[in-house]
C-alpha cells in the first residue's frame, strides 16, 4: 500500500510538473526550419571554411551531444562549427545498449526510495524517446522486452511499475503484456526454468547508434554547420576580452594546423570533457568522473530474432540482457561498469575489453540460461566496450531537476557538458546552444529550438517501412540488402543504390557483397566515403557495422574494402597496407578479436613429438587451401583414417566445448592437436587434465571482479 501511495504521489506531481513547471527549459512554440541548404559539403570544403570564417559557435566532439549540438546550433541560424579527433560517434555513442530507454530501473528507485529526480529521468527519457524517434523513424523500431519475475510477490510490483511506465509514455506506446513461466520459456527457449513465475513483455525502441550520430552531423551539415573528423583540438584560444574565442585544431590525416574562431566554444567530449576544462583553466576542479561498461556479441541463437530479456535483478545481485540486433545477439550485465575516475593513462587509451570481462559475461550466461545450453567462449563474436561520462557528486549537481548532468560556464566562458545517455541527447544539446547563446550574446535567427517537433535527419522525409520493397523490384536486389540500406540511408537509400555494382549474377541483378553472411554491398563503402568515413576503421565500425558484429568477418573483408575504398580516395599500395594494419589491430584490441593468448590456449599440448609431428602432417594435408582451418566432418574422416572405428561424438563435442575458440565449425592446428590429444589420451583422462589447466587459468584473469554501479549513476537502463 506504501508504494501505491507513493506512486499515486508521483504521478499526480508529474501532471503538475507537466502543465505548470517546465524543469528542463523546455522550448516550445518553435516555428518551423526552413528546408536543408545545401548539399553535403567535402571534407575538403569544410577545412577551408575553417581558414576564413568566424563561427558564432565551435563544437569540441563530434558524439551524440556534440552532433546534436551542431544540429541544434544550425536549424536555428547560427554559423556553427564541430571539429571531432577521431570519428563521428568513435566514442561510447557507438559503443550502447543499442536501447533508447525510458529508464525502468529508475523508476524502480523512484518508487522504492521516493527519488523526485529519478522520476523527472524517467519522464524525460520517455518524452524524449518519442522525440528521436519522431527525428529518425528510419532508424529506429520498437522492440518487445521480457522481464522474467521470480517470485510471486514481484507481479504485482513489477505490474504497478509497468503501468505507471506506460502512463507516463506518449500516447501510441505499446502496452506491456503477462504471460504465464510456461510461454515465458516459449518465447526465450534458453532461460532457466528454475524458479521463474511468469513475465512481462514491454516495449522500448532500439536503434543504430552510430548511424544515428553520423546522421545528426550530417543533417547539421545539410543545415550549414561545417563539420570535420579526425581534427583534433591542441590548444584553446582567446578572444581581446581573454575569454575563450576558438581553437587550434590539427588535421590527423594531413598533420596540417588549422585556428577556427567563434564567439562561444562547446565542449561536448564526453569523458574526457575535464582535459579540454584544464586548457580553458589549469586550475580547475574535477567535473566529470567515468565509469567502464562492456557488451559481448553472440550468434543469433542466444536470444529470439524479435524479443529480448532484461533481467533486473538475478540470482548473483546485478542485472543481464539480451538484446536482438542486426541478426546477432547483443549481453550484458550492469557488473561490468567500474569507475576508472582520475586514471588519465586508462581514459586516453584506446578502449579494450579484457579476457575477464569476457568470462564475467559468460558466467553471468551461463547462470542465466537452462543448464543443458552450453555456453562457449567461441560463441563471442565481438566484445566492445567504453567509457560513460557521469557528473562528479556537488551541490550543483543535486540542485537540478535531473541529477545526472551538468552543463557548465567556465570561467572564460566555455560551454562544456558531462553526462546524458542518448535518450537525453537532444534535450542537453538545446540546454548547451541556449547557454552558448546567452553568454556569448549571439544574434540567433531563431531563439528557441525547433529540433523536438519541427526537425527530420537526412533520409527520414519520404522513407516508409515498406520502401525496401522498391529497391528490390526497380533494381533487382537481394531483400536482405533492401532492407539493410533502407533502414540505414532512408530516402537516400535509392542514392546508394544507383551507384551499386553488377552482380554479374542472373539474380540478384545488383548488389555485390563483401561477404555472404551481411547484406553490406560495396556500393555502402563508396556511400561511407562520401559521409566522411576517412579510415578503414571508420568504415568497417560505423558505416558498416560488421566489426562489432564479427571480428573474424571484418577481418576477412578489410583487403576488400579496402581496395574499394583506396580507388575512392586514390590511396596508393603502400597506405593500403597500412590501412589494413591499422585496422587489424584496432579489431585485436577494441573489438575483442581473440589475441595470441586467450583462457583456452593455456592448455598444452599432451602428445608426444613424434605423434605432434604425425598430426601436423596431417592437419596440413587435409587444410589443402591453406586457409588455417579445417572442418569439423574433416576432422572425424582424419580419425576413420586414423583407424579409429568409431568416432566419439560425445567427445569431440565436449572438448570442442572447451576449445573452440576460433569460429564455429572448424578448427585451427592447435584446436586440432587438443582434439587429436583427446582422442590418444581417452575421454576422462584428457577432460579432466584440461579442466586443471583451464580453470588455473579462469582463476587468474579473474581475480580482480568488477564493481557494480549504482543504478542512479547508471542512467537507469540496461
Amino acid at each position: 500500500m506504501a508504494k501505491f501511495i507513493q506512486m499515486a504521489v508521483m504521478f499526480g506531481s508529474s501532471k503538475l510538473a507537466n502543465s505548470n513547471y517546465r524543469f528542463d527549459d523546455v522550448s516550445h512554440g518553435a516555428g518551423q526550419i526552413p528546408q536543408m541548404k545545401r548539399e553535403l559539403p567535402t571534407r575538403k570544403m569544410c577545412l577551408d571554411a575553417f581558414k576564413s570564417n568566424n563561427y558564432d559557435v565551435l563544437i569540441i566532439g563530434g558524439g551524440a551531444v556534440g552532433a546534436g549540438c551542431a544540429l541544434d546550433a544550425s536549424t536555428r541560424g547560427l554559423k556553427t562549427a564541430l571539429v571531432e579527433g577521431d570519428d563521428f560517434g568513435s566514442g561510447t555513442s557507438s559503443k550502447s545498449s543499442k536501447l533508447l530507454h525510458g529508464g525502468f530501473r529508475d523508476l524502480e528507485q523512484a518508487i522504492r526510495r521516493f527519488d523526485r529526480a529519478a522520476f523527472r529521468r524517467v519522464q524525460r527519457s520517455l518524452m524524449e524517446r518519442s522525440k528521436i524517434g519522431n527525428l529518425a523513424p528510419h532508424l529506429n523500431q520498437p522492440v518487445p522486452i521480457m522481464l522474467p519475475i521470480h517470485h510471486w510477490w514481484q507481479a504485482p510490483i513489477y505490474y504497478l511499475e509497468l503501468r505507471l511506465y506506460h502512463m507516463l509514455a506518449p500516447k501510441g506506446t505499446k502496452d506491456f503484456q503477462y504471460v504465464s513461466a510456461d510461454e515465458a520459456v516459449d518465447i526465450f527457449p534458453m532461460m532457466r526454468r528454475g524458479d521463474l513465475f511468469g513475465a512481462f513483455v514491454f516495449h522500448e525502441l532500439q536503434y543504430d547508434d552510430a548511424r544515428m550520430c553520423l546522421s545528426v552531423a550530417l543533417t547539421a551539415a545539410r543545415y550549414g554547420a561545417d563539420i570535420c573528423n579526425h581534427m583534433k583540438v591542441e590548444r584553446l584560444l582567446k578572444n581581446k576580452d581573454g575569454n575563450i574565442g576558438g581553437a587550434q585544431a590539427v588535421d590527423q590525416l594531413t598533420g596540417k594546423s588549422y585556428t577556427i574562431r567563434a564567439k562561444v566554444v562547446i565542449n561536448a567530449t564526453g569523458h574526457l570533457s575535464d582535459s579540454v576544462r584544464l586548457m580553458e583553466d589549469p586550475m580547475a576542479e574535477q567535473l566529470c568522473t567515468s565509469s567502464w561498461g562492456s557488451i559481448a556479441v553472440f550468434p543469433r541463437f542466444y536470444c529470439p530474432q524479435h524479443v529480448g530479456v532484461f533481467d533486473p535483478h538475478t540470482k548473483d545481485g546485478g542485472s543481464i540482457f539480451f538484446l536482438p540486433w542486426q541478426g546477432h545477439t547483443l549481453v550484458g550485465t550492469s557488473n561490468e561498469a567500474c569507475d576508472v575516475s582520475g586514471n588519465t593513462a586508462a581514459l586516453c587509451a584506446p578502449p579494450q575489453p579484457s579476457e575477464r570481462e569476457v568470462q564475467c559475461l559468460l558466467e553471468g550466461i551461463r547462470h542465466f540460461v537452462s543448464p543443458n545450453f552450453d555456453v562457449r567462449r567461441c560463441d563471442v563474436l565481438a566484445v566492445w566496450g567504453g567509457f560513460k561520462a557521469m557528473p562528479v557528486e556537488s551541490a550543483a549537481l543535486n540542485n537540478t531537476p535531473l541529477r545526472n548532468h551538468v552543463v557548465n560556464l567556465g570561467p572564460r566562458n566555455m560551454v562544456s557538458i558531462v553526462g546524458g545517455t542518448w535518450s537525453s541527447f537532444r534535450m542537453l544539446a538545446e540546454k548547451a546552444v541556449n547557454a552558448a547563446i546567452k553568454y556569448g550574446n549571439i544574434d540567433a535567427l531563431r531563439p528557441l529550438s525547433v529540433t523536438a517537433d519541427a526537425c527530420k535527419l537526412d533520409g527520414a522525409n519520404g522513407w516508409t517501412p515498406r520502401m525496401f520493397i522498391r529497391l528490390v523490384r526497380d533494381f533487382g536486389m537481394e531483400r536482405d540488402v533492401a532492407e539493410h540500406l533502407s533502414n540505414t540511408y532512408g530516402s537516400n537509400a535509392f542514392k546508394v543504390a544507383v551507384n551499386a555494382s553488377s552482380s554479374g549474377k542472373g539474380w540478384p541483378i545488383v548488389g555485390k557483397r563483401l561477404h555472404s553472411e551481411f547484406p553490406y554491398i560495396e556500393a555502402d563503402v563508396k556511400q561511407g566515403v562520401r559521409d566522411y568515413a576517412c579510415t578503414l576503421v571508420d568504415m568497417v565500425a560505423r558505416r558498416l557495422r560488421v566489426a562489432f558484429l564479427n571480428v573474424q568477418v571484418a577481418d576477412e573483408i578489410l583487403p576488400q574494402v579496402a581496395n574499394v575504398m583506396g580507388r575512392e580516395l586514390k590511396w596508393s599500395s603502400e597506405r593500403k597496407a597500412k590501412e589494413i594494419d591499422n585496422a587489424r589491430r584496432f579489431l585485436s584490441t577494441q573489438m575483442g578479436q581473440l589475441s595470441g593468448d586467450p583462457v583456452h590456449l593455456s592448455v598444452p599440448i599432451k602428445m608426444s613429438v613424434r605423434q605432434v609431428h604425425k598430426y601436423v602432417t596431417h592437419f596440413r594435408t587435409l587444410d589443402d587451401n591453406n586457409t588455417g582451418y579445417v572442418t569439423i566432418s574433416n576432422c572425424c574422416k582424419a580419425m576413420k583414417a586414423m583407424g579409429v572405428k568409431e568416432v566419439p561424438v560425445d567427445l569431440m563435442h565436449n572438448v570442442l566445448r572447451d576449445i573452440d575458440c576460433h569460429a564455429q565449425g572448424k578448427v585451427n592446428l592447435y584446436e586440432f592437436l587438443l582434439l587429436m590429444s583427446a582422442v590418444v589420451q581417452g575421454d576422462t583422462e584428457y577432460l579432466r587434465y584440461a579442466k586443471i589447466c583451464i580453470d588455473q587459468k579462469l582463476v587468474s584473469v579473474s581475480n580482480q571482479q568488477p564493481r557494480a554501479q549504482p543504478v542512479e549513476r547508471a542512467c537507469g537502463g540496461p
